[in-house]
């Protein structure tokens, strides 16, 4: 079952990039322009080539074929630059005395475009470039060891921005993209006005919700323990489940890909009977009563198929779950008879074994429409009660959540 597990989990991330497919534009350097697919969800490092599937035939582009790009709200650029690779690693700080650079054309993804353009280029570090009368430079901020940082960006900003008086001096521009967004922005502002395209901001997007269920449970005892003798009365039951849940948008541009968690008030509660018949009038009852309630914490990985809020969407949920008890009105005891004389005797429920926290692996698959969702949700036979009386649970939920946030 572990290795099951191992193998649902990993698949589910291997297979989440190719789930992240993006409608992308292109303008090819020939002049014509094509439309297709490609994987995307922002990328970490700058690709140096882009996988585009257009009319069922899969292409690849380098940075020469391409003028230009849009991808889910994002542009990029091709051009050519001398793209600093002076080390910067901590083993290989300096007090260097040159810079290195290569010559390179690159992707180049676009922050503001204007009078003056702001780009950026990803690899093992983030570069900035600034384009302005068809002239593009990288901005330099570099780490010495002995020394305080190289800040060259600033007096490169100083001569770009000469001939906007406001802007002539900027030592208080941080090295980063909202500084540097912010000033060319500014810039632009100061020459003609506006700027023509600003990357969109994506803020962090939390919904709230109130969850109400069922959960459909089936028990079942090892047989290799006394308990093994029991007989379980309705060895599937169902309790409600309550609780509230909220979501937080895994990659901010987009309403795909999504971590949930949930906070779940849940009853488990089975019946169970053995009798030891020795004589006619010899024998013992043995009764099982388990009554438990945990708060199960919840934490998911869900993919939304679609952005379309006003539209029903299918999606699908992986992730684990943690439960702790809250409660236990468990009891078992055991009825001797011989002839007319009756001995009761209490016991501790299932000898004492039921876990007071377990853990699940949990997956689900539902629809969404505006404000409410349903969903159906399975975990997989985590252990009621451990070592040496092992009984399992396999548990699978109905659930209803209500955007109420």
């Amino acid at each position: 079952m572990k290795s099951y597990i191992t193998s649902v989990i990993c698949m589910f991330f291997l297979y989440l990039p190719i789930l992240n497919a993006q409608n992308i534009e292109v303008k090819l350097v020939d002049g014509t322009s094509l439309k297709g697919i490609a994987k995307y969800g922002g990328w970490v490092k700058t690709p140096a080539e882009i996988e585009i599937k257009s009319d069922e035939e899969t292409a690849i582009y380098k940075p020469s074929q391409i003028l230009e790009f849009d991808i889910d709200d994002d542009r990029y650029l091709s051009k050519t630059v001398d793209l600093n690779i002076t080390k910067q690693d901590i083993q290989n700080l300096s007090d260097f005395k040159e810079l290195k650079s290569v010559r390179k054309q690159v992707f180049l993804k676009v922050i503001v475009q204007g009078n003056a353009n702001l780009y950026t280029y990803r690899d093992n570090r983030t570069h900035y470039f600034v384009e302005k009368g068809g002239k593009i430079i990288e901005l330099i901020r570099l780490i010495r060891s002995t020394k305080s940082p190289f800040n060259k960006y600033v007096g490169q900003l100083n001569i770009l921005f000469s001939d906007c008086q406001k802007l002539s001096k900027n030592e208080n521009v941080q090295f980063n993209k909202t500084s540097l967004k912010r000033a060319i922005i500014a810039y632009n502002k100061c020459q003609s006005g506006e700027s023509s395209f600003i990357e969109k901001k994506y803020p962090i997007q939390f919904s709230l919700y109130a969850i109400g269920g069922y959960k459909l449970t089936s028990y079942g005892i090892d047989n290799g323990s006394f308990y093994g003798n029991y007989q379980i009365e309705n060895e599937s039951n169902g309790t409600p489940a309550y609780g509230i849940g909220f979501d937080i948008n895994i990659l901010q541009r987009t309403k795909k890909l999504q971590f949930y968690a949930e906070f779940l008030l849940q009853n488990y509660k089975f019946e169970a009977f053995y009798r030891n018949q020795r004589l006619p009038e010899q024998y013992i009852d043995y009764f099982l009563d388990v009554d438990v309630s945990y708060l199960e914490i919840n934490g998911l990985v869900r993919y939304n198929f679609g952005n379309d809020l006003n539209s029903t969407r299918f999606f699908v949920n992986a992730g684990f779950n943690e439960a702790v008890q809250v409660s236990d009105k468990s009891e078992e005891y055991s009825n001797s008879v011989f002839f007319e004389a009756e001995n009761r005797r209490e016991r501790e429920p299932l000898n004492g074994d039921i876990v007071t926290n377990r853990i699940t692996f949990l997956l689900g698959a539902g629809l969404r429409y505006k404000f409410v969702s349903g969903e159906i949700r399975y975990g997989f036979n985590p252990r009621f009660s451990d070592f040496p009386t092992i009984s399992k649970t396999d548990n699978l939920n109905f659930l209803l959540a209500f955007k109420v946030l």
